[in-house]
């Protein structure tokens, strides 16, 4: 039995088995649906711009899937925002998460998830930010932590739900879920405003 029924079907724009575990904490019905989209390079956007831009992308891709049906639309994408730097998103490779540690370590950051709510009717959006602190972190320190938690397809190149608190000096955010991938509390938000709406 769904704990918390909604009045359409919920489709996830993604196969991530970190954000279908955490939605499914919400006690929602979903589908999830690999989005056609592979989030490219767009000149002129800002690192917090091109983070917005791929969630609102992805729904888009998705709802042209489901032109013509009733069917809500959850989408989100995540990045590290750190100071005169592009955009860190997943690292793939074992060499490239331990730049990206090394590249965060004794520097704060900002990990962004923007979620994108696309509904027949209107569409709601929301951004949840972290302020990370990594600790200083030697190489032999940073590979060890990739080859224990293998975050190759985590903005970070860390997950907070395996080993990772180990990196980090401290972390501020009014969403601690959305350092696993997807804001909770902004889904839980969105999906309540999108009810309340019809």
């Amino acid at each position: 039995m769904t704990w918390w029924p909604l009045p359409a079907p919920l489709v996830l724009a993604s196969t991530s088995k970190y954000r279908q575990a955490q939605l499914a904490r919400l006690g929602v019905e979903f589908t999830a649906f690999a989005p056609p989209y592979d989030e490219p390079p767009v000149a002129g956007l800002e690192p917090r711009q091109l983070i917005e831009h791929h969630a609102r992308q992805k729904a888009a891709a998705v709802r042209a899937v489901y032109p013509q049906a009733d069917v809500w639309i959850l989408a989100a994408d995540q990045g590290v925002v750190l100071d005169g730097a592009p955009l860190l998103g997943k690292p793939h490779t074992a060499e490239n998460a331990v730049a990206q540690l090394l590249q965060l370590a004794g520097r704060s950051h900002e990990l962004r998830t923007h979620v994108v709510l696309d509904t027949p009717h209107r569409q709601w959006q929301e951004t949840a930010v972290a302020q990370v602190r990594v600790r200083p972190l030697t190489r032999a320190e940073a590979e060890a932590y990739v080859a224990r938690d293998q975050p190759l397809d985590c903005a970070g190149s860390y997950k907070i739900e395996c080993a990772g608190p180990w990196l980090f000096e401290a972390i501020t955010t009014e969403d601690p879920t959305a350092i696993e991938g997807l804001p909770l509390i902004a889904v839980a938000r969105l999906l309540r405003l999108a009810a309340t709406a019809r």
